[in-house]
């Protein structure tokens, strides 16, 4: 039985991927959990599934047999085969290098990690043997296109997109909507922070920066469609034309099972696909409305600490979109402002630059917003 290290088990993803190792019990077992603070639901994580590491990275409190601060997410990694990494923003990073160093398979469904540390994080599977197995549903249809295929004969990368919370949104209508509004994604149930990003569809942007580093392809490479039956998870077009697409219900649970079993297939309990019930839709996305997609683009493209910076600033933005500071354009505007005027400090991109410009930039980002810049 493979021995799972569960980051993030208390979140959206974390949640689904326990469901998924309780309903394939005869090959998993698991073995750590970290949570970032929700102790009471860590802790009847542990009691379900007979866990023996548990680790909670925001905890002020001692409680007995749980360990505490960031370094618990390098001590779950120890002793397990596979490693799904489910946290928010940078702070697993040391453990996903930790955990391909050791030759393990990392289970990833972190954005941060890819967008800020991709380059890291594909040398360490390169130079030590570990596998990088992506639980993204986008990415993994596109792993799915690329299985038996030669990647020189890729032309391009389609990943689809919902659209969000305001796909049919004018211009006008965007300036006066709110948090609440963005919250009601049509399709998936996430968590906020991924759910804001899904409206403003930098989530997109970012998955364009992760297609980048995890096929090493240029950003130009990448083309973004909005599909929203969210059915086609993503495309391959090849270099005769044809194009290879993935399709199944929209749930989570199959990325994350594919991940855990890959290469295997195994029975999944999803919704099967019904192409009967509605019409498969596709649209271009529209860049002077969604403005983050395109600042993704630059991003990448001038590389080195650019899509850290990037990333600092949107997680500032969205804090202070949830809170009423600032509205829906505000968002990719101070992005925007960030790029233009962010020079990177460090000619090396490691994990202390990464963090350390994570740090600054959230710095300079709340800055602006609170009109001290």
């Amino acid at each position: 039985m493979k021995k799972i290290a569960v980051l993030g088990s208390t979140g959206s993803i974390g949640v689904q991927t326990l469901d998924v190792l309780k309903a394939k019990g005869e090959l998993f077992d698991v073995f750590s959990l970290v949570a970032f603070s929700d102790i009471k639901k860590v802790l009847e994580q542990q009691r379900e599934f007979s866990v023996p590491y548990v680790g909670v990275i925001n905890l002020h409190e001692q409680t007995e047999g749980v360990h505490t601060g960031e370094n618990c997410l390098l001590e779950a990694v120890e002793g397990a085969d596979t490693v799904v990494v489910a946290t928010r923003g940078i702070v697993a990073l040391p453990a996903v290098l930790k955990a391909l160093k050791e030759g393990k398979t990392v289970a990833l469904a972190n954005k941060e990690t890819l967008v800020c540390g991709g380059k890291l994080v594909n040398e360490y599977a390169k130079k030590y043997g570990g596998k990088l197995v992506t639980v993204d549903s986008e990415h993994s249809a596109v792993m799915q296109c690329l299985n038996g295929e030669n990647k020189k004969n890729v032309s391009k990368i389609i990943l689809t997109a919902s659209g969000g919370a305001f796909r049919n949104f004018s211009y006008e209508q965007l300036k006066n909507v709110t948090a609440a509004d963005a919250l009601k994604h049509p399709t998936w149930r996430m968590g906020q922070k991924i759910t804001i990003d899904c409206a403003t569809m930098m989530n997109k942007g970012l998955e364009i920066i992760e297609a980048c580093r995890l096929f090493d392809v240029s950003e130009d490479k990448v083309e973004v469609v909005v599909h929203p039956q969210s059915i086609v998870h993503s495309m391959v077009e090849f270099a005769d034309g044809s194009v290879k697409a993935q399709l199944a219900s929209p749930d989570m649970k199959l990325p994350i099972q594919y991940a855990l079993t890959y290469p295997e297939r195994f029975g999944c309990d999803i919704k099967p696909l019904d192409l009967f019930s509605s019409p498969l839709e596709f649209f271009v996305p529209d860049e002077n409305k969604f403005k983050c997609m395109s600042l993704c683009r630059e991003a990448i493209k001038k590389d080195r600490l650019y899509p850290t910076a990037l990333n600092a600033a949107n997680d500032v933005c969205v804090e202070n979109f949830i809170k009423g500071k600032i509205g829906f354009f505000d968002i990719a505007d101070t992005i925007e402002r960030v790029l233009n005027e962010f020079l990177p400090q460090y000619d090396k991109v490691d994990v202390k630059s990464i963090f350390d410009t994570d740090r600054q930039v959230k710095i300079i980002t709340q800055n602006i917003i609170d009109g001290v810049l």
